[in-house]
């Protein structure tokens, strides 16, 4: 009884506080919770909306949310969580007919809830209220119940008057009204809440039963006299109820009528509704159709001007070119409008765009046209041009006039890219066929004259030759890139038209060395000079002309310009050798022209395929200048790696520039040819016969080489490939040394080693190169100890019986005789130490030095005769020095000693040295 009385508060809660603000009607409740969560507690309810029409019936999630303070304590709220209509409802799964389960899950449309009741009692009363409601309110997609009690549905099913129908919705409405529950009015819900609030009523039972009846007893009471006292009032009121029925009657038969003749309007205005909604859509469709189309028409249309433009207008003029320019751009943005798939397939937008690629592509064939016939034109009166050139000064120009003719149609070839790529290709392939041969020509005969004229008697000046092309300020003045689209100039006082002009034009390796054979030709530097300043120009204005007629981007700087070590040997099929000899360019069959390595390769490809014959004409020049003069090859390195050097510090790579470090690899291998041959040279290098060797010729060789690199690389920082050299040739000449100093017929091998060692030592003084120095550090210690050996072997044992005595002496010594019993030995006494002394009188000892004199100076240079005389001395007044102590410690207070002391060998060997010199 207490449950029940506590649902019954808690439905009147619900209904109060949740679905009569929305003129809804609980009509079903049950407790439940989710699986796995018994704490949160909810309620599922049924409602019926009877003001809408027909009824809307609706499963709802309610549950407490907090507690309102109120007068009589705390109660708890409660609000909707979630809402559900029961046309939604799919399924209804009781889990079991015939166990009695909590459990039920509901299906609906887009989900599937599982529930756990409070109560089997609860569940059923629940499922079976939804039962009904689904019988009463939904005619079609009924949902379906499964294991629920069926007989007991059915029975329901047959309680229901099945001859009720929409209709008789009033009837309905009154039956979901009473069922159940029937909400309290205002005035019958204070009365209960002031019963309830007595306290002695609610502790005494009894009490508030006796009360109870007592009051019932005075009311029937009350109501009795009541009755009694007003039965006239009955007797009218009865007669007006009978009247009233008859009313009601009339008004039934009427009403019955109305239904009757209403039933049609309804149909009728149920078809006009559904079709006012069909109406409505489609004026909606039409007016997104009619937007549609017309943004189509917009994006596809196109002017019959810009037609008439792009298939008549001429292309010469700059007021005809700028219009057909602006025609070709309106025609590419009608083009590249973005359509729907679903619209793209339409046959108009199909024919349109048919009708822009047939247009687009006339246009594309008429520039074509244009700009071939203008290459053929240009090509040729260019072509005409070097052949009646009748100078054979070297000079060739670049094709700025054609660029300034042709720069005006950048637009349309950008648009041609775009639009026409084929046709593009075509066009690019149509400029370089015509402009290689003559760029092929000029090239020939610029670095044709240019041999030629390093070949002649005649002397390149400032004042002459070169002035024809400009000073060198001039020179890298007009120097310029291609940098964000626009020149920039290079000035000879920044850091890169400096280092420019440092490595090209003032670097000149004849102004420290000249061979007399060489100097009535032109310096080979100042031609080189010559040669780059007036290419320069020329690829520079190319290149620009080709990034901006044909859109490429520009020309990177490379980032492997540190060493010219890290210079990759590319493997070539011809050698240096391969050159004729004259000099001129090895015959190389052209490259084909292949539109796809041209497009590929961008800008370096369509350069390389209009200089075809630049890199080997440039190594051809180089190979001319390695025979004129093999230390050409050793400037050449120098200069181009520090013109390379600058133009990637200064950022103005140039297509020459890349040019030069290909040819780079051809200037690498002729230096190492070049040291190859020396190093031969001194490997197989032949001794002088007769009188003295002195200095070996290997020696002269290295000295020679050197002296010439160090003028060519004096004031660079560009000899990491002159150390390399060095470091062969050093090895070279130390290795042949060592062969060759016993080859000799009268000199010693000593000799030879020390003063050829001596002569390194003081060759790689002078050079003072950091990677040398071991190598200077090993000649120092070979010419020491070579000479070391050579006063040794040539000194010998000047005082031989002396010598033979004291050695005995020191044998004494060394196998354990005491120094003060040397002299009782009868083989070293004394008188037997005197007898010896007598035979090295002074004079005896000057001759036999007088002697040696004579053999050092047959055998040893000049530059080394009194250096080598020097160690003699040292090494003689050793001896003595030797001698002297052995007789003082073995024969102490004897007073022996040699017929001669230190000062008479000092003057012996000083008297013979300036005699002789004498």
């Amino acid at each position: 009884g207490a449950v029940r009385t506590e649902m019954a508060a808690i439905r009147h809660t619900i209904q109060k506080e949740v679905f009569s603000p929305l003129e809804e009607r609980l009509v079903g409740l049950v407790n439940v919770t989710k699986p796995g969560r018994k704490k949160k507690t909810s309620f599922l309810c049924a409602s019926v909306n009877l003001s809408e029409k027909p009824p809307q019936v609706f499963i709802s999630r309610v549950k407490s949310v907090e507690k309102k303070a109120s007068d009589k304590g705390e109660r708890e709220q409660y609000r909707r969580v979630k809402q559900w209509r029961l046309s939604e409802l799919r399924l209804v799964d009781g889990k079991s007919a015939d166990l009695e389960m909590p459990e039920f899950d509901l299906h609906f449309e887009k989900a599937v809830f599982k529930w756990i009741a409070s109560s089997v009692t609860e569940k059923k009363t629940f499922v079976t209220c939804l039962y009904k409601l689904v019988h009463k309110y939904i005619e079609r997609k009924k949902p379906q119940f499964l294991h629920v009690d069926e007989e007991r549905l059915q029975d329901i099913l047959h309680s229901i008057d099945p001859n009720r129908g929409r209709a008789g919705g009033t009837e309905d409405d009154e039956e979901v009204e009473q069922e159940e529950y029937q909400e309290l009015t205002q005035k019958e819900e204070e009365d209960l809440e002031n019963l309830l609030s007595r306290d002695k009523a609610i502790q005494d039972a009894a009490a508030f039963t006796e009360n109870l009846s007592e009051e019932l007893a005075t009311l029937d009471e009350a109501n009795i006299h009541t009755l009694m006292g007003s039965e006239d009032q009955i007797r009218r009121l009865m007669a007006n109820l009978d009247h009233a029925v008859k009313e009601v009657e009339q008004m039934e038969t009427k009403l019955g009528v109305y239904d009757e003749l209403l039933a049609g309007v309804r149909e009728t205005m149920q078809r006009l509704g559904s079709q006012y909604s069909r109406i409505l859509v489609e004026s909606k469709n039409l007016g997104a159709l009619l937007n549609e189309v017309e943004e189509l028409v917009t994006k596809l249309d196109l002017d019959p001007l810009v037609e008439k433009v792009l298939t008549e207008a001429p292309l010469l003029g700059s007021s005809n070119i700028r219009d057909c320019t602006q025609a070709a751009l309106t025609l590419q943005a009608a083009i590249s409008q973005e359509l729907s798939q679903g619209v793209s397939i339409l046959q108009a937008v199909t024919e349109q765009k048919q009708f822009f690629a047939n247009l687009s592509f006339t246009f594309g064939r008429r520039l074509h046209e244009q700009l071939s016939g203008m290459f053929v034109n240009q090509s040729s009166q260019m072509m005409e041009a070097v052949q009646i050139r009748h100078t054979s000064i070297p000079a060739i120009s670049s094709h700025s006039s054609l660029h300034g003719e042709l720069l005006p149609y950048a637009e349309l070839t950008k648009w041609l890219r775009d639009s026409e790529p084929i046709r593009f290709s075509e066009v690019m392939e149509a400029y370089v066929r015509n402009f290689r041969r003559v760029y092929e020509e000029e090239i020939k005969t610029f670095m044709s004259d240019s041999r030629a004229t390093l070949a002649r008697g005649v002397e390149v000046r400032r004042t002459g030759l070169l002035a024809k092309v400009g000073s060198q300020s001039d020179i890298l003045t007009s120097f310029r890139s291609p940098i964000g689209g626009s020149m920039m100039a290079v000035s000879p006082h920044s850091r890169a038209g400096a280092g420019m002009a440092a490595s090209i034009a003032d670097f000149s390796m004849s102004a420290a060395y000249s061979s007399p054979e060489h100097h009535s030709r032109p310096k080979f530097d100042q031609v080189f000079a010559m040669v780059l300043e007036q290419l320069q120009p020329v690829c520079v204005s190319e290149q620009k002309f080709c990034t901006c007629f044909f859109h490429f981007k520009k020309l990177e700087p490379p980032t492997d310009m540190e060493d010219t070590d890290g210079i990759e040997e590319e493997e070539r099929e011809d050698s240096p050798d391969d050159f004729p000899d004259s000099g001129a360019p090895q015959q190389r069959t052209p490259n084909l022209i292949c539109v796809g390595d041209m497009t590929g390769g961008g800008l370096p490809g369509v350069l390389s395929q209009l200089f075809t014959l630049l890199l080997p004409e440039i190594e051809a020049f180089i190979t001319f200048g390695e025979r004129l003069d093999s230390y050409n090859t050793l400037y050449l390195l120098i200069s181009v790696s520090q013109r390379l050097m600058f133009a990637v510090e200064s950022g103005s790579i140039s297509y020459l520039d890349e040019t030069l470090k290909k040819a780079l690899v051809c200037v690498k291998r002729l230096f190492d040819k070049f040291i190859a041959k020396k190093k031969q040279s001194i490997e197989e290098m032949k001794v002088p016969r007769g009188g003295k060797c002195g200095t070996l010729p290997c020696v002269i060789m290295f000295n020679e080489f050197a002296e010439r690199a160090e003028a060519i690389v004096m004031g660079t920082d560009r000899r990491s490939d002159l150390d390399k050299a060095y470091m062969t040739l050093v090895d070279a000449v130390y290795r042949t040394l060592e062969k060759v100093a016993h080859e000799h017929p009268k000199t010693p091998p000593d000799v030879i080693k020390f003063e050829n060692y001596k002569k390194m030592f003081d060759i790689l003084s002078h050079l003072k190169v950091p990677c040398l120095e071991t190598r200077r550090d090993e000649a120092k210690k070979k010419n020491r100890s070579h000479r070391r050996e050579y006063v040794v072997n040539c000194l010998g044992r000047p005082l031989e019986k002396l010598s033979t005595f004291f050695e005995g002496i020191e044998s004494l010594l060394a196998g354990g005789t005491k120094a003060n019993e040397v002299g009782y030995r009868l083989d070293y006494s004394r008188s037997e130490l005197k007898k010896c002394i007598k035979e090295y009188p002074g004079k005896e000892v000057k001759k036999g030095l007088e002697k040696l004199y004579r053999r050092v100076e047959k055998e040893v240079s000049e530059e080394e005769l009194q250096v080598v005389w020097g160690a003699m001395q040292e090494a003689f007044m050793e001896q003595y020095r030797r001698f002297e102590d052995l007789m003082q410690k073995c024969y102490p207070g004897a007073n022996i000693t040699l017929e001669f002391n230190l000062d008479d060998i000092i003057e012996y060997f000083s008297t013979i040295s300036h005699g002789q010199q004498r």
